[in-house]
């Protein structure tokens, strides 16, 4: 019984040594931009939410909506700057901003993504 408690506190440590060191390498301004991308994922209307000018659904409806684009420009002008700054960089630098560059992508793909439906549904 010991080992497996054991074995478990490891993988926890283990797993938040990890996690902590990811946003380390991400940075004090990169964790909030990504933190807002997730909010924006998560709460992405879907596509046939009808617009509404009041109450929390104008947050939801038209808020989000209009923050996402300049979320979108902020994650490809990061990776952008980060991929300029790796040609003067050392090693474990690089790597850093390997790791950010494809955590900002990503990002940037499932925000596209996520309010294609919304969009389309009112361009249509």
């Amino acid at each position: 019984m010991q080992t497996e408690s054991s074995g478990e506190q490891g993988l926890g440590t283990a797993l938040k040594r990890l996690v902590l060191g990811f946003f380390r390498d991400l940075g004090a301004l990169r964790t909030p931009l990504l933190l807002l991308a997730v909010v924006a994922i998560v709460l992405a209307p879907g596509g046939d939410t009808r617009v509404q000018y009041e109450g929390w659904a104008f947050a939801h409806t038209v808020l989000l909506p209009t923050v996402a684009p300049l979320l979108l420009a902020g994650l490809l002008l990061d990776s952008l700057m980060s991929r300029v700054l790796m040609d003067g960089a050392g090693d474990d630098r690089r790597r850093q901003l390997r790791v950010v560059i494809r955590t900002e992508l990503v990002m940037a793909v499932v925000l596209v993504v996520s309010y294609l439906p919304f969009l389309l549904s009112i361009f249509t």
